[in-house]
């Protein structure tokens, strides 16, 4: 049986977004797949519009208790506490209807499905609603772009920092969840690395995490700056010169184009 163009434009537009819309019907049978293709990438080159539904805690006055009174997460009581969790689960309710909107409704297809792609790669969950929104507009302004710049943006943000534990890496101290799960997860695929490397890099990446405003924060005192070898490679290495070690391996290259291209 032959293909008909019809059947590969709508082939097309599920791999490439989220199926055919209203006003794509009418023309599948007679546009090329190149130049639905382009219409894809045209409609997807602006930045997004971000999703604002959950207002950053530490900064804004938004959050109150039944009393009236502003939410301080830091010293908030116990009834509070859960008056807060409470709001973050809504707030991620609602963010998830919010994009879900915008991957039905948005001319953006092939940004929007890239992002939902991104966003199962970065596997990640926190329940402060700023951080995973914060997270999920910066995956969303990234998709299309340079894996590296989406790469450090993601390793850099505080739901990730927060969600592997990478705020209680310190010098002494290291903790591997983020050094393991960059690797494994992210980059360049489970078995492509030894264990040494985990402890090596985890050493590179003490001193990451994120201030009470919620934004990456470098802190010095905590940093272990000592000699480190990763990959057969030794030196005095922080966290940026492991991921720019990374996104130079080959090995990253095939992981993530097979992993795109399976999905």
């Amino acid at each position: 049986m032959s293909i008909t163009n019809r059947l590969k434009n709508q082939q097309l537009l599920w791999r490439a977004g989220f199926g055919l819309m209203a006003e794509n019907i009418t023309e599948l049978g007679t546009i090329s797949q190149k130049e639905l293709w382009n219409v894809l990438v045209k409609a997807s080159s602006e930045n997004p519009a971000p999703i604002s539904i959950a207002a950053n805690p530490f900064t804004d006055k938004t959050y109150m208790d039944p009393s009236g009174n502003m939410i301080n997460p830091v010293t908030a009581t116990k009834e509070q506490k859960r008056q807060l969790v409470k709001i973050f689960r809504d707030n991620l309710k609602d963010m998830n209807l919010a994009w879900m909107s915008q991957m039905i409704n948005s001319k953006a297809q092939l940004r929007e499905k890239m992002s939902f792609f991104w966003h199962g790669h970065f596997a990640c969950r926190s329940r402060n609603g700023f951080f995973a929104q914060e997270m999920l507009n910066m995956i969303r302004e990234n998709a299309l772009g340079n894996f590296g710049d989406l790469l450090r943006n993601v390793s850099k943000s505080p739901a990730m920092l927060q969600f592997l534990n990478n705020q209680q890496n310190r010098k002494g101290h290291p903790n591997e969840n983020f050094a393991r799960e960059v690797m494994e997860l992210f980059t360049l695929g489970r078995g492509n690395y030894s264990e040494n490397d985990i402890k090596e890099a985890a050493r590179a990446f003490t001193g990451w995490g994120f201030d009470l405003k919620g934004e990456f924060t470098f802190r010095k005192m905590q940093h272990d700056d000592g000699q480190k070898t990763f990959r057969g490679q030794t030196g005095n290495f922080d966290g940026d010169d492991i991921l720019n070690m990374l996104l130079k391996d080959q090995q990253t290259a095939h992981y993530i184009t097979k992993k795109l291209y399976r999905w």
